[in-house]
Parts: C-alpha cells; structure tokens; sequence
C-alpha cells in the first residue's frame, strides 16, 4: 500500500471541510471581492505559472463549475498560479517589509540561480470552505528542498520574520475559485467536484519562476514582476 504524500493528506483533510461546509450551507463568503477597490493588502511573492495546456484545461473546467455556481469569483488564466513562497504576506502594512526589497532580491538571487527546473502535475480538484482548488503534485523532492533553502538563506539574513505568517505552505495547489456570493443550496456544487477529484490536468515543467508585487487574489492589473528568475536544466 502507497503511504500517501505530505500533499495528499492535506488535499483530503481540506476536502473534508470543505464537504462538511457545502452540506451545512456553511460556505465562508469573501467580503472583500464585492470592492476589491478598497482592499488594501499587498504583498510579494515568488510564484509560478503553469504551461498553456495546464491552463486552458483549468479554465475548461471552470466553464462547468460557472454552470452550477455562476456568480462565484473564477480566477482568470492570466492569474493562474502556484505560490512557491509568501515572501511578504499580503497585508494592509505590506509596505514597511517592502522597504527591504534589494535584501529580498539578493536573498532570492543567491538560491535561485543554483536552482534547477521541476515538474508538477496537476491532478484532481479539493476545496476549502472558502475556495476551489486544482490540486498540484510535484515530482520528487525539488519543491520542497527550494522552498526550505529560499527560508534558510532569509532567515539567516535577518529577513525571515513574516514567513509563514498564516500557515507554511506545504502543496503546490492552484485556486481558482472564491466563494463570495451566497447560494440556496451548495450540494450541486460539491458533486461537480466529487465527480472530478481525479481529474487530470496535466503536468508543467517549470522553467522559471517570478517575484511579484500583487493584491491578494494576484489580480492581472494588480500584479507587478519584480524579478523573474530562469530556472537551470537538470543535468
């Protein structure tokens, strides 16, 4: 029997919440995306994009979640994600930690060019009581050796204090929806995922990754690149 990855144990413990919240209409509501105007929490972070086939099979998808929930928040391809590290958290007093963006970039600069491109596959759909997620599973070990070098190097150079602030993130998932309008029953919505649990995605091989500036939801006319970082070839 295949032990089940650090990934998958918290895909289906959110999965679980998740379910529980649709069958109590219990579904947590973000207030913010009425107005996003008047959000104003920022932050930076180094992210990822997935690869075209990737996208346009998500955003397929969300063609058939819009059929049952239309008046939910669906990300757009263009903002399709997958953080890699929170580097300041988005909040309302983003800016004070920003004013060390040079240490940030040199930090950065120091792992990421030694590190070599990755692959994730993207494979089945879990939720939270407050978003839909498409779930991400990177292949061997190289996302998470990044991410525990990029936190080693800021943390030894005074630069560590706001990682994972919220939580340390441990998966490679990719939201693409938020729930910010309430619905007279959530269960049609839950089946749509059930039935799509497993469902393939596809696989991207990252080539590169960004640091950008952004809102909390990574808007497209929100975000600034900062920097964007090649990734090496395995050998």
């Amino acid at each position: 029997m295949t032990t089940p990855s650090l990934g998958q144990i918290i895909y289906e413990q959110l999965w679980r919440e998740a379910a529980a919240a649709f069958d109590r209409g219990a579904v947590s509501l973000d207030a913010f995306l009425e107005n996003r105007q008047s959000d104003k929490r920022r932050g930076v972070t180094l992210l990822a994009r997935p690869d075209a086939e990737v996208l346009a099979r998500v955003n397929s998808f969300l063609d058939e979640i819009r059929a049952v929930a239309p008046e939910q928040h669906f990300y757009q391809p263009s903002e399709f994600h997958m953080t890699v590290l929170s580097v300041i958290p988005g909040s309302e007093s983003w800016q004070q930690a920003a004013q060390r963006l040079p240490d940030y970039l040199a930090a950065l600069e120091t792992v990421l060019k030694n590190a070599r491109t990755f692959s994730v596959a993207f494979r089945g759909i879990t939720a939270s009581p407050e978003a839909i997620m498409v779930q991400g599973f990177p292949a061997a070990n190289a996302l998470a050796q990044l991410r525990d070098d990029l936190r080693a190097t800021l943390a030894a150079r005074w630069l560590g204090e706001n990682l994972d602030r919220r939580y340390k993130i441990a998966t490679a998932h990719l939201t693409v929806t938020r729930f910010c309008t309430p619905m007279k029953d959530w269960r049609p919505l839950k089946s749509l995922l059930e039935k799509n649990r497993d469902r393939d995605f596809g696989t991207t091989c990252f080539q590169s990754l960004q640091l950008i500036e952004g809102d909390w939801y990574m808007s497209t006319d929100s975000v600034r690149v900062l920097r964007e970082f090649p990734l090496g070839n395995e050998s």
